[in-house]
């Protein structure tokens, strides 16, 4: 019955604009309207310098287009895009960051402003809302960058050129590069940009994703950045540098870093502890080299036993005495009082680097990893393990002479017997 009566109610209903009374109609009209601006509300409002974030929707010969959830989407230059083989370095689906120079008809976008687009409101928009500018620089001294942005001078100081130290500002000469305006003065005639402020702002997103992957234990990859004679420095991205000490360089000896690396060598290593990492110009990083290779320990151990005697090399000679590499790159110390039956008074006076030697071991320290060694007694050690296995073999054949003879007066009774 009920169900019934629902479905003629609901067929005489009035439709939508037919039958409806004027306060009805009203009502719908005001709803339409609060409909219409809660979908507007939804759009992103932008104004000329902000900054939207956005996906690449369309590669063009000369345009290409941004959805960043406008009122429509941006049209950005496709020359912004190219790569230095003038290839597009994105492609659709990309996300992408720009900024807005024009909101008018359509919505204009920039990733920088570029030297064929300036002129001095431009740079001031772009100075007051901190879009990047493009310029080519023209000279170089000791205290900077003398920069032309299409007939404006603009000046970057030393200090503002790169994240590291410049020390030859010559090798800029010529190079088209983006830089942030600092400063904007006397309409135009004096303007201070900065290079360092975007590349910063590069590694600060970079570093983001790379503070997720340090931790004690990890594995990572790495670029060597420079050399101490503590040890050497690692970048691991996003500006963020961690160090491998001299001792962690190689399980052999290591006087210098440049005896096992390279600027700009790209290096695996493993990360022994980590400090600071929230600030990353402040992060203390330990690293590791040596604990990515096999450790020559674990198999010498197996061999080295007290009172052998080994052959070695001399690896290092110091005023206490020599370091001896010995098979498999393990090294020991022979004391300067091991080193001959006489006094020495530097290991030099009797020995040489690279010289080849016999030394009789000491001592095995396998926790330290230490051995100590010993030249002059290994000639009288080696002597005497050479009698003692003379002695030994002579034994075993006055055994087996005695073992003969007796066979053979054991055959002579028996065919007496007989």
């Amino acid at each position: 019955m009920s169900e019934s009566t629902g479905s003629a109610n609901s067929a005489n209903a009035p439709a939508a604009g037919e039958d409806q009374t004027p306060a009805e109609a009203q009502a719908g009209g005001e709803f339409a309207r609060l409909l219409a601006e809660q979908e507007a509300g939804k759009k992103q409002e932008v104004k000329v310098g902000a900054k939207v974030q956005g996906v690449l929707v369309k590669i063009g010969a000369e345009d290409s287009f941004v959805d960043f959830g406008g009122r429509s989407e941006g049209r950005l230059k496709t020359l912004e895009l190219l790569d230095a083989e003038g290839k597009p370095g994105l492609v659709v689906g990309d996300p992408i960051e720009a900024y807005v120079v024009e909101d008018q008809a359509e919505i204009l976008l920039t990733r920088f402003v570029h030297q064929h687009d300036q002129a001095s409101d431009k740079l001031y928009q772009a100075f007051k809302a901190g879009i990047p500018v493009e310029g080519q620089v023209k000279a170089t001294n000791k205290w900077g960058l003398g920069v032309d942005i299409q007939g404006v001078r603009a000046f970057c100081p030393m200090s503002q050129i790169d994240t590291r130290f410049v020390e030859d500002p010559q090798s800029f000469k010529d190079q088209v590069m983006q830089f942030k305006i600092l400063r904007y003065s006397d309409q135009g005639r004096n303007i201070v940009l900065s290079r360092r402020a975007l590349l910063e702002k590069v590694q600060d997103e970079q570093a983001a994703q790379v503070k997720g992957q340090i931790a004690e234990g990890a594995l990572l990859s790495g670029k060597v950045t420079r050399m101490e004679g503590f040890g050497a420095f690692v970048e691991l991205g996003g500006g963020i540098e961690g160090m491998i000490h001299v001792s962690e360089l190689s399980h052999e000896r290591v006087g210098h870093p440049n005896e096992v690396l390279k600027e700009g060598q790209e290096v695996q290593v493993r990360v022994l502890k980590v400090k600071d990492l929230d600030d990353r110009r402040k992060a203390r990083i330990s690293l590791s080299l040596k604990a990515m290779q096999q450790d020559p320990w674990a198999s010498a151990l197996g061999s080295l036993k007290e009172g052998t005697v080994v052959s070695g090399k001399v690896e290092a000679l110091e005023t206490f005495g020599a370091f001896v590499e010995l098979e498999g790159k393990v090294r020991g110390l022979v004391h300067v009082s091991e080193l001959a039956d006489k006094r020495v008074a530097h290991p030099r006076d009797v020995l040489s680097l690279g010289q080849e030697v016999k030394v009789l071991v000491l001592e095995v320290d396998a926790r330290r990893k230490r051995l100590r060694l010993s030249i002059k007694q290994a000639e009288s050690a080696e002597a005497n393990a050479d009698l003692k296995e003379f002695r030994q073999r002579q034994q075993q054949e006055e055994t087996q002479s005695q073992g003969g003879n007796a066979l053979v007066e054991a055959l002579r009774r028996a065919q007496l017997v007989q």
